[in-house]
């Protein structure tokens, strides 16, 4: 087999195994069926891959680089743009794909492997999400100055992502009660956006001034 035929045949095999696993998860996918729908020899699976087992961890990955590609993430970091228009482009390419999640194979499995955790599952989502998550809390330090080792970085960038998670979880039929004008993709992106950049800069505000916790703290103390 020649070296562009292999690599259409595993190409045409990571994306029907996505769709099959996010269909039946990986428990009752078979390579059988993966070869069948991608029209391919029965055997390529082990083949290409090893085995089935591998071939999952390699569709994790495969996904996960769908919806966040770490080259693309790291050339955006590491421009000169200002940071907040580096966040703003962070927003819209995540919030885009987040509107098109019920589309998107790689989210289903995601879905899947919350509800049923699986250990390669778990290593390889971990392997693949981490440099991301690490780049992204560049980002965010340069918005806030936090410094990189802080639990201050930590909380802020994950106060930016969990509302992007929150609507890749939304089904689509649910989003209008959820979302006002959630097919306005640049009325959410303004809003998205104000609010990170204001919970960022309250977060700044806070660490600059000590006494703001403190007054929180013995506010919730005189409430107890």
């Amino acid at each position: 087999m020649q070296a562009r035929d292999r690599l259409s045949t595993r190409a045409a095999l990571l994306e029907v195994a996505g769709q099959v696993f996010a269909e039946r998860g990986y428990a009752e996918a078979t390579s059988k069926e993966i070869c069948q729908r991608a029209g391919v020899n029965g055997a390529s699976v082990n083949y290409h891959f090893g085995s089935k087992e591998k071939l999952y961890g390699e569709v994790l990955i495969e996904g996960h680089r769908r919806l966040k590609d770490l080259d693309e993430l790291e050339r955006m970091v590491d421009s000169d743009l200002d940071p907040k228009e580096k966040l703003r482009l962070f927003l819209l390419d995540t919030l885009q794909k987040a509107l098109d999640a019920d589309k998107l194979w790689s989210v289903k499995i995601f879905m899947r492997e919350q509800l049923a955790p699986t250990p390669m599952g778990i290593e390889r989502l971990r392997a693949a999400a981490m440099p991301k998550f690490m780049k992204f809390r560049e980002l965010v330090h340069q918005l806030t100055g936090f410094p990189m080792d802080s639990s201050q970085l930590q909380w802020a960038a994950a106060m930016v992502l969990l509302p992007m998670v929150s609507i890749f979880l939304v089904p689509q039929t649910m989003r209008p009660i959820a979302f006002p004008r959630s097919d306005n993709v640049n009325e959410m992106l303004d809003t998205m956006l104000t609010y990170a950049l204001g919970g960022l800069a309250a977060l700044k505000n806070r660490d600059c001034d000590p006494s703001a916790g403190r007054a929180g703290e013995s506010g919730a103390n005189s409430g107890a």
